[in-house]
């Protein structure tokens, strides 16, 4: 058995290293736990049909991302006759790591669904307060108008509430699990598996729509589908254990870059795709935000990440340190190709030049 280090993205202790697909893995006799239903239940209430939205989205997107990560990584699952399956589950229930987080919240379940609701009293109220003189005149006299002293209650009780949910630190410390939770790629069998119930709870928590996070989670899944078992124009694959000894910051590092690019192409089409990436990523820590140090927006990213992944994958690199010189590396490569720019020629050409020549 290839040993794995704590850092390591497929070590062991990572829920999906199961190698039971959630079509073949037995049922559990006690189906969900007491925790996912009563989360179930309240998300119902916060908001209808978040199941039905991520299995919508799934089926919507699916093909069309596949597209977009054929284009960004040069990586294919299907070569001439022989494709690579990674079939996409929406389930029930939260990994391991999410329901040991989020049970520490018991009691705040209905708050942490609907921040956004209580954030519009707080706004709302403050509206009314300072506007109050004017309610008389517009409201007919058979209307009760709450006077200052109530409206104030209801802005007081908002404020307060708010700050018992930035006390908790609640969405700060779901966020920070160091393991993806929203969904997850199970590289051993393989399979992506949605979390239906996570993806709805955390777009509550954030103020984004379960839609655009589920296309963010999928995009990031499938990254890791892609970077790992997509062949190269060698028709190379990365080695599964390495792949599973691979530092976290590699992988997914690799898959948020990806996240990051997809969702900005595309914002013509699905704006709010990306502003779900940005406002999760604002929440992430440690190897999420690894791929912010690799390239600038000014730099030919794409290239520089995808030849580093290229060598990454065929020397079965496992440490971020040397990952990241090899993105150094390429990235002097890729400037040094760059053609220089032009500039005019000074004075009167020379016979047998044009000017501006070089």
């Amino acid at each position: 058995m290839t040993s794995h280090s704590t850092t390591a993205w497929g070590n062991p202790s990572r829920h999906y290293t199961e190698q039971w697909s959630a079509a073949q893995r037995p049922p559990s006799p006690k189906g969900l736990t007491p925790t996912e239903r009563r989360w179930q239940e309240l998300l119902e209430q916060a908001s209808p049909g978040v199941r039905d939205t991520v299995e919508r989205t799934y089926k919507q997107w699916n093909g069309i991302l596949r597209d977009y990560m054929r284009t960004e990584t040069a990586l294919r699952l299907t070569v001439g006759d022989e494709a690579q399956a990674v079939p996409v589950r929406v389930v029930a229930g939260m990994p391991k790591p999410f329901a040991d987080v989020i049970a520490q919240f018991e009691g705040l379940e209905w708050l942490l669904l609907n921040r956004a609701r209580v954030e519009d009293a707080q706004r709302g109220s403050q509206f009314l307060r300072e506007h109050h003189a004017g309610l008389h005149r517009v409201l007919p006299p058979q209307v009760s108008v709450a006077d200052l002293t109530q409206i104030a209650a209801v802005e007081s009780t908002a404020s307060a509430l708010l700050t018992l949910l930035d006390k908790s630190d609640a969405v700060t410390r779901i966020t920070s699990i160091n393991e993806d939770v929203l969904g997850a790629y199970f590289f051993r069998i393989p399979e992506i598996r949605l979390y239906w119930l996570v993806i709805g709870i955390i777009a509550s928590a954030l103020d984004v729509s379960p839609e655009a996070l589920t296309i963010v989670v999928l995009t990031h899944e499938l990254a890791h589908a892609y970077t790992h078992l997509g062949r190269d124009i060698d028709n190379e694959q990365w080695e599964t254990e390495a792949f599973a000894r691979s530092d976290l910051s590699i992988v997914e590092g690799l898959a948020q870059f990806y996240t990051k690019v997809i969702c900005l192409r595309l914002e013509p089409r699905m704006p709010a795709a990306f502003r779900a990436y940005a406002t999760l990523l604002e929440r992430q820590s440690g190897p999420y935000r690894a791929h912010l140090d690799w390239v600038g927006d000014e730099e030919r990213g794409g290239e520089i990440v995808r030849v580093a992944m290229i060598e990454c994958r065929s020397q079965q690199m496992t440490e971020s340190a040397k990952f990241g010189q090899a993105i150094d590396r390429h990235r002097k490569q890729v400037k040094g190709r760059e053609k220089p720019v032009k500039t005019q020629t000074k004075g009167p050409a020379k016979s047998g030049e044009t000017s501006g020549s070089a």
